[in-house]
């Protein structure tokens, strides 16, 4: 029904789900947020896991910049502006959540 209401918008759409390029781009968002994600779901637990924040964040950094500088074909040395606009964002989100009590379980941590 809507393909026969808007021919040029049901064209659209089609043209961009058929679009190999689209689903790459989908991949890579899903690439780097998957890790946010993922991150997320580790510390959404009932077991004790304060103390590991902090380790499984640095990996999520670690694993993003890979995941991002790979797509970009930058090396470890270069700078990437999407990998810090992305950088600052969290940083910016982990300053406004991260307590004393964060760094005090990491410090105590025997690892």
């Amino acid at each position: 029904m809507y393909k026969e209401y808007d021919v040029a918008k049901a064209r659209t759409v089609k043209e961009k789900i058929l679009d190999d390029f689209f689903w790459a781009d989908i991949d890579y968002i899903l690439s780097f947020s998957s890790l946010i994600y993922e991150m997320l779901r580790l510390s959404d637990t009932d077991m004790p896991c304060l103390h590991l924040v902090y380790e499984w964040w640095n990996s999520m950094f670690e694993k993003m910049k890979t995941t991002i500088y790979h797509k970009e074909l930058n090396q470890p040395t270069q700078e990437s502006k999407f990998f810090d606009v992305g950088l600052e964002i969290l940083v910016e989100r982990w300053t406004k959540s991260t307590t004393p009590l964060h760094c005090l379980a990491h410090s105590l941590n025997p690892k």
